[in-house]
């Protein structure tokens, strides 16, 4: 996955003069009032956010029908950093992504769907690594790193704002949490000094804090601010760097919304655990809270907040309560409405498995008895998971975007049947991909995908890694086979004729909303939202 199609764009005055967004400026079928009340769908197609930017996505006005038909009036786009403006150059482009972005809000439009941008997503299957050190640099205030983020807003926001059902937007605190995991990492004294330096905290100490005050937290005798360096997670000491990290982030929201007007912020509700000799604490970050410049305060809410999260089970209406009491407390310290745009009525990742959760049979009762406190004290709400899907580590899967990030023989091509981009594969065909994407560990691998011979049955090689399997293929469908899990996943498949490809998956784990499976079908949960969502009754 190595290969990538970009545009270079000529600099930023070309770009400003409209060369990403040329053409799509023209307003579609619906120029509907602005809704009052957001109800909205985190919207990745049939894919998941993490590689929904390469997929095809040829589902797209069926998906925002059923959007529209559940009562559901906006839909939220993750908008990878990375996918947009590629680490690999300045002032370079993914025309491809502005292009879908264009897309997708124009298909929106056509189904009277409003659009609010979550900009700045961190993870993304374009390019080598996941995580790159950009987001690292954005801490300095005049890095180059910092620079590329405002020119990477500025266009997303001129892009989007062409658009007459574009809303609004949102950072997250999570994108730009990574340099805080320094703190627990095993560096050096050195090493943690010059992190200080090079990030601002250094800095920020000087402005915030006497040395007196320091060398009580740190429990050491510092003469000069320059002796400082990032502290141990597990010291009373890390309640400075917190403190110099929440500034760090109402700056940064103040700076992006010089180029992407009124955008927002989700905040960290979540308190940091302070460990002190006396016994612990929590930090809270409320400073963060006002969100000053947006009409909202956007933040993440779990049944979890407040619970004892050991494996427990509480009713809908313990549940109820506790949402009230939460969202209640965040409304006053924020001052404004809140954005609920992940709602997490249940949570089903693994890693989060000790959460306190609604009983299972009376998680309808709470999404019915929602209404009252959302509209108290929220302006809005999202959903993350919709539709269930999968942690598929493919990208390009549905070969929307051709043979890009795989490896093929030459007889091999892409064709595009009925509005659907398919690999065909001649005989003894073979299409490959170096699996980059991160997946989760499980004891078994899932392999998935659609398959159909194009004269008389083929067998198929499939392999993952040094693992081998062979099937046979007499008819159009979906092949499902399971391999035991290896660190080695380089997915190839082999015919020995010519056979038809699409929606390639890899994958361990599933995420469950209940409210819609993978392939779209309507499960338990779905009809609770579409009687939530009527009774949030204000546009």
């Amino acid at each position: 996955m190595n290969i990538r199609k970009t545009v270079t764009a000529l600099g930023m005055a070309f770009l400003m003069m409209g060369a990403i967004g040329s053409g799509h400026g023209e307003k579609t079928v619906y120029a509907a009032e602005k809704p009052a009340y957001l109800k909205s769908v985190t919207y990745f197609g049939d894919e998941w956010p993490i590689n929904y930017w390469g997929s095809e996505d040829e589902n797209m006005s069926s998906n925002f029908a059923k959007i529209k038909e559940d009562g559901f009036n906006s839909i939220i786009l993750v908008i990878p950093w990375r996918e947009f403006q590629p680490e690999n150059g300045k002032e370079e482009w993914n025309q491809t992504a502005f292009d879908k972005l264009h897309k997708v809000m124009s298909c929106a439009e056509e189904h009277g769907l409003w659009v609010t941008l979550r900009i700045g997503y961190s993870w993304d299957y374009y390019g080598p690594s996941e995580l790159p050190s950009r987001f690292a640099g954005v801490t300095k205030k005049d890095s180059e790193d910092r620079a590329m983020w405002l020119r990477y807003s500025q266009a997303i926001y001129q892009a989007a704002s062409a658009h007459e059902n574009f809303h609004s937007g949102f950072i997250t605190w999570e994108d730009f949490w990574n340099y805080v995991h320094n703190m627990g990492r095993n560096y050096t004294e050195e090493e943690r000094i010059t992190l200080a330096q090079e990030c601002g905290y250094t800095e920020y100490l000087k402005a915030a804090h006497t040395l007196d005050e320091i060398n009580q937290l740190y429990e050491k005798a510092f003469t000069s601010y320059e002796e400082i360096g990032i502290p141990d997670r597990k010291s009373p000491a890390a309640a400075l760097f917190f403190e110099y990290y929440d500034q760090f982030l109402n700056e940064f929201l103040a700076e992006t919304q010089t180029v992407f007007p009124g955008i927002s912020m989700e905040v960290r509700v979540d308190g940091d655990p302070i460990y002190e000799s006396e016994g612990n604490y929590y930090y809270s970050h409320r400073v963060t809270y006002p969100c000053t410049g947006a009409e909202y305060t956007a933040l993440m809410y779990s049944v979890s907040m407040g619970q004892k999260n050991e494996y427990d089970r509480i009713s809908a209406e313990t549940a109820l309560k506790s949402t009230n009491r939460t969202l209640s407390g965040l409304y006053a310290l924020s001052g404004k409405k809140l954005y609920a745009e992940q709602l997490l009525y249940m949570d089903t990742t693994a890693e989060f498995a000790h959460n306190t959760q609604v009983l299972e049979d009376e998680v309808d009762d709470y999404i019915r008895g929602l209404a009252p406190v959302m509209q108290e004290y929220t302006m809005g709400y999202g959903l993350w998971v919709y539709r269930n899907y999968v942690n598929n580590c493919v990208y390009n899967g549905q070969f929307g975007l051709g043979f890009t990030g795989w490896g093929y023989g030459g007889n091999d091509k892409v064709l595009e049947i009925d509005g659907d981009h398919k690999a065909v594969l001649a005989k003894n065909g073979t299409v490959s991909q170096k699996l980059t994407g991160r997946l989760g560990h499980a004891e078994e691998i899932q392999v998935e995908f659609w398959a159909e011979p194009t004269a008389g049955a083929v067998s198929l090689e499939v392999s993952l890694g040094k693992q081998k399997k062979r099937v046979g293929v007499q008819k159009a469908g979906i092949i499902k086979l399971s391999f035991p899990w290896s660190g080695e996943y380089d997915l190839q498949i082999r015919t020995n004729r010519g056979v038809r490809l699409d929606d390639i998956r890899v994958y361990t784990y599933e995420q469950f909303g209940r409210i819609y499976g993978t392939h779209g079908e309507e499960q338990e949960l779905a009809d609770d939202f579409r009687i939530l969502n009527s009774q949030l009754s204000v546009n």
